[in-house]
Parts: structure tokens; sequence; C-alpha cells
């Protein structure tokens, strides 16, 4: 089970229109990174991601950066999205520090930036199996 908080859920189901917006976004924010955080619910034990959560922030090749603190009070947020500008999906030390505090499933997109280049993974930096729907 994954989980935090009392938070818990066995499934991770996505949503597929968001999965292409992240591909859409990744691609056109090439070579800068971009990063968002996901938004979505535990209902029925299952953790149902549905949208996208823009905060002001920075991005640059070698990194992004979210303003944490403009993050809404009650918004839905469940974790992170961000991309890499290089083929690797793998969490930096930096993305690793940032999954253990903030929110239960975390997705990485990598060149070429379709479904098969995502990796995610749970706020413990392990990874994660999902399922779009």
């Amino acid at each position: 089970m994954f989980g935090l908080e009392k938070k818990k859920f066995s499934e991770v189901h996505i949503d597929h229109e968001l999965i292409e917006e992240i591909i859409d976004i990744a691609k056109e924010s090439y070579p800068n990174e971009f990063s968002a955080m996901l938004q979505g619910k535990i209902k029925d034990n299952i953790l149902k991601i549905d949208g996208l959560i823009f905060l002001p922030g920075a991005a640059s090749e070698s990194g992004a950066v979210m303003e944490i603190f403009m993050m809404p009070m009650l918004s839905d947020a469940v974790g992170s999205v961000h991309s890499h500008p290089g083929y690797s999906a793998q969490p930096s030390d930096a993305d690793l520090q940032f999954f253990s505090k903030r929110g239960y499933f975390h997705i990485i997109i990598a060149q070429p930036y379709n479904e098969e280049s995502i990796r995610t993974y749970d706020s413990y930096g392990d990874f994660v199996n999902y399922t779009i729907v």
C-alpha cells in the first residue's frame, strides 16, 4: 500500500487526456523543464489523478522551481509532475527530497516525451505502477 498520513491507496488511475496534456507540455517546454502539481482524490482505495495545478516558478534546461507557498490551501494536490530535458527519468537528489515532502505520487517524463518515457514514483522515490483510464 502506498500512502502517508493515513491517506492509503492501492491503485493509481491517471486520466488519459491528462497524460496527453503532460506529453504536449513537455514537448513545448523543451529544452526547459516544466513542473506542476498533480490534482486528484483518493476514492475507494484508488488514487484518481485528473488535473494539473500550475504555480508560479522558473524553469531552465537544468531544473524547474515552483513557489509551493503559493499553493491554495484547499487544493487537491496529490503529488507532482515535471519533465527532464534528457533521456533519463531517474529522480535526482533534489527530486527525491521534494517527493518526500509534497504528496504521494510523482511523475517524471523524459525525452522523447511519450507514454513510454513516463516514470512514476511514490514519496520515497520507489517506482509505482499506474493505469491510464
